[in-house]
């Protein structure tokens, strides 16, 4: 179980290595769904909570991410696929839901 958070930490270091690299070149031309420093910020936050495994910020983030999306911050699309998201990890995939929301990062560039 260690060296799976190991691998899933090291996924996250990577990820946010490779959307700074993507960034800075300006390459990857994924559409971006998360394009502000809060909705950036509520990814993050899953993350935390998913590889954690920890359902109270979970709701927390959740519910954080619900009221972006209502405020006009988050785009439909980028709501939909982290509601997926958390709905997986809900009913304890922690898993998949980690591996999801990694490939999800990994499409983003932060907001400059």
């Amino acid at each position: 179980m260690d060296k799976r958070r190991m691998r899933l930490g090291m996924r996250y270091w990577m990820c946010l290595g490779l959307c700074l690299a993507l960034s800075i070149s300006g390459c990857g031309r994924a559409p971006q769904v998360v394009d502000n420093e809060e909705c950036f910020a509520a990814v993050e936050a899953l993350w935390t909570a998913v590889t954690s495994k920890r359902t109270d910020l979970l709701e927390q983030t959740a519910t954080e991410i619900h009221r972006l999306h209502k405020a006009g911050s988050m785009s439909d699309a980028g709501h939909t696929e982290l509601g997926r998201i958390v709905q997986m990890a809900r009913k304890t995939e922690w898993r998949p839901a980690a591996e999801e929301l990694n490939e999800f990062m990994l499409g983003q560039r932060k907001a400059k």
